[in-house]
């Protein structure tokens, strides 16, 4: 469902047309594509489900966002932060993450079944359509035919503007689809039936303590500091990218396994052992980009003190979902440390050394 192709709009066009007549077909056609065009039933449809699953999936697209952000502040400071608080936020995170996956599937139920009910009221109502025609003498066709070539050089082709035999009757159809009160009652039906929700979570939080630094008013955010940094973006990229390759062939080497095994369950255990490894390659990775960071974060402390941030610390809740209390100094620490180089020699170093986990199951 977008502003290019209409979901709504692929689904009907792919429901199977009744089948066409052999050789030349000399009575009137239609065009779905033209039917969806004419109709203000359809366009209101289209313009009904814009309104209430855009902005849902808007919020949906955020929350995976925003979630992946505070997985990504908890690793790059891992064990640099006071631990009571990172503890507390690794359990946000999970606990987040387990609500996020349910509503997920249930929006996408949601979906399927909205799928199902206008492609069946549609289809039902072009057949209703298409006997109402015949029962004036009009017997419609699907419009198939080329605009063009052989085809339209066999008898009874007259060429018309969609480049199919016969009268167009897309038009009439789309007034039927519009009089059809057994379509406006399905339709209304389903597009009233209220959407499952996303749960928002929205409030400011604390900045955490950083070894001798306590909390204060100052603070960053660990995900936005690493995007700015080239290095650091390109080493946590290449780490994800390294994470999503072994979670990829471990799926595959699942699915690869024989039930009827004997070596079954063991082989199952070692997949299980291999995904948590995978987790603990991308967390130890990722740590290992937030230690150098914070080092060289200490560096720029004692130019920072006229700048008034030498006591910035980390805010772990995503600013997506409030940030923290204070001022945000990221982008004044991040264009500090940019230009470390020696920053940049060890993020660089990191990345040669970068090795992907292993995901071999014998």
């Amino acid at each position: 469902m977008n502003s290019r192709t209409p979901l709504l709009l692929v689904l009907f066009l792919l429901v199977p047309c009744l089948a066409a007549a052999e050789g030349a077909w000399e009575g009137a056609h239609y065009d779905k594509r033209a039917i969806t065009n004419a109709s203000s039933a359809f366009r209101a449809v289209g313009t009904s489900l814009q309104n209430s699953y855009l902005p849902l999936e808007r919020e949906v697209s955020r929350t995976d966002s925003l979630l992946a952000e505070l997985d990504l502040n908890l690793a790059l400071t891992q064990g640099a932060v006071d631990a009571a608080h990172h503890k507390l936020w690794t359990a946000r995170l999970n606990e987040r993450s387990g609500v996020f996956g349910p509503e997920f599937e249930a929006i996408q139920a949601h979906i399927g079944s909205m799928e199902t009910v206008f492609m069946n009221a549609f289809e039902g109502s072009l057949v209703r359509a298409l006997a109402s025609l015949k029962a004036e003498g009009v017997d419609a066709r699907p419009c198939d035919a080329p605009s063009g070539g052989l085809e339209a050089m066999q008898p009874g082709f007259s060429k018309t503007s969609s480049g199919c035999p016969g009268e167009d009757v897309s038009v009439r159809i789309a007034a039927l689809w519009d009089k059809d009160a057994e379509l406006k009652a399905t339709l209304e039906t389903a597009i009233s039936s209220p959407w499952p929700a996303m749960t928002s979570y929205r409030e400011q939080s604390v900045s955490v303590a950083m070894g001798k630094h306590p909390a204060s008013d100052n603070w960053l955010s660990p995900a936005n500091v690493a995007a700015a940094i080239p290095e650091a973006a390109e080493l946590i990229d290449a780490v994800d990218r390294m994470a999503d390759a072994a979670r990829k062939d471990l799926r595959a080497a699942y699915q690869a396994l024989d039930p009827e095994s004997k070596s079954y369950k063991d082989q199952t255990n070692m997949v299980r052992e291999k995904a948590r490894g995978v987790r603990l390659f991308a967390e130890d990775a990722k740590a290992s980009v937030g230690k150098e960071l914070w080092v060289s974060l200490t560096r720029a402390r004692r130019k920072a003190k006229k700048a008034g941030w030498d006591d910035v610390v980390v805010c772990l809740n995503p600013g997506g979902w409030g940030g923290c209390e204070g001022a945000d100094r990221g982008d004044e620490v991040a264009a500090v440390i940019t230009g470390d180089k020696r920053l940049q020699k060890a993020l660089a170093k990191l990345l040669r050394e970068l090795v992907p986990p292993d995901v071999s199951v014998p």
